[in-house]
């Protein structure tokens, strides 16, 4: 067989082998994206920046006042009820609000549609959603904007923003990052309440017990 003959039987093997299997890295590559979308990975090493001040009405008539809660962690989440990721994610925020309402972990949810409680509150209703909302897109756009819905703000216990983002954000992204921030300690002297270093050693860690779960 000659070179030109050996070169062509090659190509023709590549050739088909694309045929055969190029849809491959374009699954690969979907499959990418969607991870980096819905289970991001979350850098918490940065110091942060200081979170906006925030005082506001909840949909339940309460005062929510962002500095009260220096001390503790707080997750910010820009929804709307229009909005097919936002209704994708909130089951997953249920849960981590009821799994670390103990540890000092608050939810808090500032919601887009321009109906108000009329839109809202029959879906957090019928969610069994467990934490507050505010009422408020003028709110959202001064305080957290972005263009994009859901958005997701992860604020340690000195009162900084370190982490956000904008997009689907699932459960099992969330969790390791909370544990890491309620785990660290409360330095402040604004703190709303102390977290002693006791509880945060004796504690038992929750990675293991969750790593069997679906």
């Amino acid at each position: 067989m000659s070179d030109s003959d050996t070169s062509t039987s090659i190509w023709s093997h590549v050739w088909r082998a694309v045929v055969r299997y190029w849809h491959w890295p374009v699954l690969v590559a979907v499959a990418v994206y969607a991870y980096q979308q819905y289970l991001p990975s979350i850098d918490l090493s940065e110091h942060g920046r200081p979170a906006p001040t925030v005082v506001a009405e909840t949909m339940d008539g309460d005062r929510f006042r962002l500095q009260d809660y220096r001390g503790d962690v707080v997750v910010v989440n820009v929804w709307a009820t229009w909005c097919p990721p936002c209704r994708v994610e909130m089951p997953g925020f249920v849960d981590l609000q009821q799994e670390f309402r103990g540890e000092g972990v608050h939810f808090v949810g500032i919601a887009l549609d321009q109906e108000g409680e009329e839109a809202v509150r029959p879906f957090v209703e019928e969610k069994g959603i467990n934490f507050p909302q505010i009422l408020d897109p003028a709110l959202a756009a001064r305080q957290f904007p972005g263009e994009v819905v859901p958005r997701t703000y992860l604020i340690d216990k000195r009162g900084r923003i370190r982490y956000e983002h904008s997009g689907v954000i699932l459960k099992w992204a969330l969790d390791d990052a909370l544990e890491t921030l309620v785990d660290e300690p409360a330095t402040t002297a604004t703190s709303r309440r102390p977290t002693p270093e006791a509880a945060a050693s004796t504690r038992p860690r929750r990675r293991g017990k969750r790593a069997g779960q679906g």
